[in-house]
């Protein structure tokens, strides 16, 4: 992977929330956004990328980041020649976060709180938008989850959540890998390695080997996209559970953007 020196992380000209994940990636894509309540990230709008891929990383809180950032090789690379931002989060579980984050809109007003909402929810999400003007957008996640998606986005693979923890985000590589054969502007995947070890009762060890597997899985599909792709990464909420709850930031979630060059 290449990296160009774009950004001093530290320079914000405001904070950030988000749900300004959805309006920024919409700027990338083109693609238009009904009245919501983010706003796109400015400090990324010159990066001259046209497609966008979205890790959500589950419970990627900032703290928690910071920490574990030494062992992180790709995402810290990432962070240091793209830019690295402290994102309030919205929620504090992952069904209303992950909302949040492709509809930009605050959890009060998407009201989605669980799988089955969403299903039924007339809110669309930034995949749909894509998919209204042609854009070809996939997403991978957790089989229910993307059940929500079928019928309004064109390449929808599901992951069993039967699977181990190191199975289960091996599984969401693979099937990204996949989905990227259908050559989509738009790909959003979800990890769930460190949510899942933290409920499991797993300690601050047990939680950085699920973060380095996962941060392996980014370097893989990183190699594997198109040039001009810019790459998100980003928590949806900090631990909410086991013993490091409440430990690292309770507040805030890392937030990674990254271009890859042209080579």
């Amino acid at each position: 992977m290449l990296f160009s020196n774009l950004l001093n992380p530290r320079k914000m000209s405001r904070s950030i929330r988000l749900i300004d994940v959805a309006p920024t990636m919409a700027r990338v894509l083109g693609v238009r956004t009904p009245s919501i309540d983010g706003r796109p990230i400015d400090e990324v709008k010159d990066w001259g990328c046209d497609r966008v891929v979205l890790a959500i990383v589950d419970s990627l809180g900032y703290g928690l980041y910071k920490t574990l950032e030494p062992d992180l090789h790709e995402m810290r690379s990432m962070a240091e020649e793209g830019l690295l931002l402290k994102a309030e989060c919205v929620a504090s579980t992952t069904t209303p976060a992950i909302a949040s984050i492709l509809t930009g809109l605050m959890p009060k007003n998407h009201g989605i709180t669980n799988t089955g909402q969403a299903s039924e929810s007339k809110i669309r999400s930034l995949l749909e938008w894509a998919s209204s003007e042609e854009v070809r957008s996939a997403v991978v996640m957790e089989e229910e989850g993307a059940r929500t998606f079928e019928g309004f986005v064109p390449v929808v693979m599901g992951v069993s959540k039967s699977l181990g923890v190191e199975d289960f985000d091996r599984k969401i590589l693979s099937q990204s890998l996949a989905a990227l054969s259908a050559d989509p502007r738009l790909l959003v995947a979800h990890f769930v390695g460190i949510d899942r070890v933290a409920h499991l009762g797993g300690g601050i060890d047990e939680i950085r080997s699920a973060a380095s597997a996962i941060d392996g899985h980014l370097k893989d599909l990183g190699a594997a996209i198109p040039e001009r792709t810019m790459v998100i990464v980003c928590g949806d909420h900090p631990l909410h559970a086991g013993v490091l709850k409440g430990v690292f930031d309770t507040k805030n979630v890392a937030l990674i953007l990254w271009k890859k060059e042209d080579q």
